[in-house]
């Protein structure tokens, strides 16, 4: 006879195997424990955590809390008091459901659960490690739960290698923690991290007060709220001027029926509702709320119920750009007016996907501070071609950074001989067009050259030139700097490579920085622009080093400190620019790429005037 193979798995195999799909890192743990405290009533919910939540994670509420008999029931896999059956799951309303949650951290960790009933004397306490009860025992405590996870992943060390530092886990935490707290502002919410308290939230039940506690009272000022009603469709929450934006998505959250959730089709409604106001690398702050009928929304399409399935995507498309497109043009109309007495179901399960949305919008100018002149050009002597060629050469030696990793051109000088004239010759400028390009010839020919993009270039080389740390400027009163969670992550695990760049950089709150030195090219006003770009391009970037964010770092800061389109220039300073232009080590490109001069020979000028 042969012999099976196929075993049926022993429970705690099955419960570290669940907790493969539910517990991803100590964030999914506090995501599921939290949502558990909402299904329980609470008004207060404290979370502390240390090391990222890899040692220690506890979360504390003043819920409904449970009898002995229920805490030790939660722990077993698929027990739970809020579906009965399964048709209960296609119209649930509570947070967690699947009973999964409990059991597969208490598999992975060294779990406690402390529980009293109002109605009760004393607590139920049910201590399990590695998924296996321990210790359960009567305890004394105060009324809610209290959930403590130690040690999380310490009989599964492949699962805990994956983990990032203890500052980017916390920083996880504190973006989940802040996402729920925004879907439930009639909750407090506290975070404790390594002691210090690093998020609270008042539970006013106002959401505006949530969103002042997360990013700051000014943000206040800067929002727009939303009320939108289709039906049974309501939509509400604030959206952001468009001169408040940043440098992700991390300040747009997605409530639906009380369930933070990701959604790339809500996500782009609001990318097409502020269609043109914004610059192409900004994202507007975005919270919105929407209610549907349970029966419109299916949650159970993600382990971690982190994504939905809408049953009319095309219309909730619709419904999100129709809103936030209201609140951006100061739409008294917040209700639409429809055109049919359509019913929910017709309205959520049976119309065609929206396709083509034509939707005219007010356009909101945005206009960021133009960068002062640099008047340093016309100060200094240049240095000679072949010195300059040669300094820049050593400098892409040391920082690895060739001529092909900017704008990947030809630098013999046989090719630069067909742009600029020879070192030796003279370029005698003739005036400017439009105060944007300047007019200039030699014995060779006539050449059109592009202001900004000639002086972005000359900058560009010269700030190469300084080896090490970019030369930095003290500041005599320090600039206090407020960030989102992302970005305050992002600046904990890259500060060498922030004091590289000229950035001395302290961490004296939650999100919040004191800047005492900034790079010496820069205005202090403008550091905090800075810092945004190049925090984009650590978020892009899946290994940044010091030379490719150095080389970014150059490029932003020729190109705001450059002389700018439409700003007049005197023949002196148009003869300056030349000379400096011709002494560059690629003159005729911008570190962007972007051509800085255009020579017609006579030959050239023949054939446009049909002499040949």
């Amino acid at each position: 006879m042969s012999q099976a193979i196929i075993k049926v798995l022993d429970q705690n195999t099955a419960n570290k195997i669940a907790a493969g799909e539910v517990v991803e890192r100590p964030s999914s743990v506090v995501k599921e424990l939290v949502e558990n405290s909402l299904d329980a009533y609470s008004k207060v919910i404290e979370v502390a955590i240390q090391d990222g939540g890899a040692s220690h994670i506890r979360v504390t509420d003043d819920g409904s809390g449970m009898s002995r008999e229920d805490a030790e029931l939660a722990i077993l896999r698929h027990a739970t008091s809020k579906i009965n059956s399964v048709d209960d799951i296609y119209s649930v309303q509570s947070l967690g459901f699947r009973g999964e949650a409990l059991p597969s951290i208490a598999s992975v960790s060294r779990f406690s659960l402390t529980t009293r009933l109002a109605d009760a004397e004393l607590a139920s306490y049910v201590e399990v490690t590695g998924g296996e009860i321990t210790d359960a025992r009567e305890a004394g405590a105060g009324l809610g739960t209290t959930i403590i996870v130690n040690d999380l992943f310490f009989n599964t060390p492949a699962r805990r290698k994956f983990m990032k530092t203890a500052a980017t886990e916390s920083g996880y935490i504190h973006d989940i923690l802040g996402r729920l707290a925004l879907s439930h502002p009639e909750v407090a919410f506290k975070l404790l991290n390594n002691g210090r308290l690093v998020l609270s939230t008042p539970g006013s039940g106002s959401l505006l007060d949530a969103i002042a506690s997360l990013y700051g009272p000014k943000t206040v000022e800067a929002v727009l709220p939303i009320e939108y009603q289709e039906e049974m469709l309501i939509i509400s929450g604030y959206v952001a001027k468009p001169t408040l934006i940043k440098s992700s998505r991390q300040w747009q959250t997605l409530i639906i029926n009380g369930r933070t959730v990701s959604s790339r089709m809500i996500a782009k409604a609001i990318d097409n509702a502020y269609h043109s106001l914004l610059p192409k690398s900004g994202y507007p702050l975005v919270v919105l709320n929407i209610s549907l009928p349970p029966e419109a929304i299916d949650v159970n399409v993600h382990p971690q119920k982190s994504e939905v399935k809408l049953a009319n995507e095309g219309a909730m498309f619709k419904a999100v750009y129709r809103a936030i497109s209201a609140a951006l043009t100061n739409t008294e109309e917040s209700v639409p007016a429809m055109t049919a007495a359509a019913s929910i179901s017709r309205t959520w399960s049976n119309q065609p996907p929206h396709q083509n949305l034509t939707h005219s919008l007010n356009p909101v100018a945005y206009s960021p501070e133009p960068a002062p002149m640099n008047t340093q050009l016309w100060n200094e002597s240049p240095p000679s071609f072949t010195e300059t060629r040669n300094a820049i050469k050593q400098h892409e030696e040391i920082f690895n950074i060739t001529s092909n990793d900017i704008n990947s051109v030809p630098t013999s000088q046989s090719d630069l001989a067909m742009v600029l004239p020879e070192p030796e010759s003279t370029l005698m400028p003739l005036g400017q067009i439009d105060n944007c390009y300047i007019i200039a010839r030699a014995t060779d020919g006539l050449y059109i050259i592009d202001q900004h993009a000639a002086h972005e270039r000359i900058l560009y080389d010269k700030m190469s030139l300084a080896t090490g740390r970019i030369p930095v400027q003290q500041l005599l009163m320090p600039l206090l700097l407020d960030f989102d969670t992302l970005e305050t992550r992002l600046i904990s695990e890259h500060t060498e490579l922030f004091f590289e760049l000229g950035f001395t950089l302290e961490m004296i709150g939650p999100n919040s920085w004191r800047l005492t030195e900034s790079p010496a090219d820069i205005q202090p006003g403008e550091a905090r622009a800075f810092l945004i770009d190049v925090l984009r391009l650590v978020q892009t970037d899946p290994s940044p080093t010091a030379a490719k964010l150095r080389h970014a770092y150059l490029q932003t800061a020729a190109c705001r400190a450059a002389i700018k389109a439409g700003e007049l220039l005197n023949m002196r300073q148009m003869s300056a620019l030349i000379t400096e232009l011709n002494a560059t080590a690629l003159p005729y490109t911008c570190p962007h790429g972007r051509p800085t001069i255009i020579k017609f020979s006579p030959a050239d000028l023949a054939k446009m005037f049909k002499r040949t």
